[in-house]
């Protein structure tokens, strides 16, 4: 009990309990896959667990991964449409859903930190996809050495050691809305995957259940969390967000406003 207790303050969240923060992605420079999963949560593998019911047969995101190759994609579902995923892509990339009170202007996801914070992002885009009327997604997670290029970061990449977006299909296509990876449309999946390192490192995905926050919750049958705790999510990264365009000597007032820089290119 005592480990439990001390897991849950430090903010992890754990597979058949309520979700309270979500697992950072931060792969530390120089550290594996392994070690980063050995750091942020104190186990190498899912292979220890703490007790569940058995019956319940709750298999977290992390252990439900598979080679690209092996997944099947009629697990996503099919919007029947690009013209309406490109609609929806740019929806969830340009509105700004969530009040602010410093600034004082309503803030869209936080697409321009993306270091970290990717699993509050996918939520929000749930959230608000599904409030537009449009089908849920799944969401697509990816394990292994991560690694993107990214002109907003000091470094000029960010470095994972697991990544979430949420997923849909066109036919026997699946695509990814990721504007922190790219802004400019929706991602095949094998275009995503070479994005974020899959050229040069062996990854692993989940297709997870829409409501699965983080690679802790079970893939199939999570809790679902409510929109306040999906915006309380998100919210903690806005202040990162806005440092982060101040570091790179950047304006966040008119980026994070009415001009983001997708919008200009």
């Amino acid at each position: 009990m005592k480990l439990f207790a001390f897991i849950l303050a430090l903010g992890f969240s754990l597979t058949g309990f309520a979700s309270t923060k979500g697992v950072s992605a931060v792969r530390q420079a120089h550290e594996s896959y392994d070690q980063a999963l050995h750091r942020h949560l104190f186990l190498n593998t899912f292979q220890v667990q703490f007790p569940l019911d058995k019956e319940s047969r709750s298999v977290p995101a992390e252990r439900a991964k598979k080679p690209l190759k092996n997944l099947n994609l009629n697990d996503i579902p099919d919007v029947g449409s690009y013209a309406d995923l490109e609609n929806e892509f740019k929806y969830i990339r340009d509105t700004r859903f969530m009040k602010s009170q410093d600034p004082h202007f309503p803030r869209r996801m936080t697409w321009l930190y993306p270091d970290d914070g990717c699993y509050a992002r996918a939520e929000m885009a749930k959230v608000e996809l599904v409030d537009h009327h449009f089908p849920a997604p799944k969401k697509l997670f990816v394990f292994g050495n991560l690694y993107a290029k990214t002109s907003n970061s000091p470094t000029g990449d960010v470095q994972w050691w697991y990544h979430v977006a949420v997923t849909y299909r066109v036919g026997n296509e699946a695509y990814v809305f990721d504007p922190a990876v790219e802004p400019k449309r929706p991602l095949k999946i094998t275009e995503w995957n070479d994005l974020i390192g899959g050229s040069k490192a062996v990854l692993q995905y989940s297709i997870c259940s829409a409501h699965t926050f983080d690679p802790m919750m079970d893939c199939y049958h999570p809790h679902e969390m409510t929109t306040d705790e999906a915006i309380y999510e998100q919210k903690a990264f806005f202040s990162d967000e806005w440092d982060r365009l101040l570091e790179l000597k950047r304006s966040p007032e008119k980026e994070l406003g009415n001009y983001p820089p997708w919008l200009e290119n």
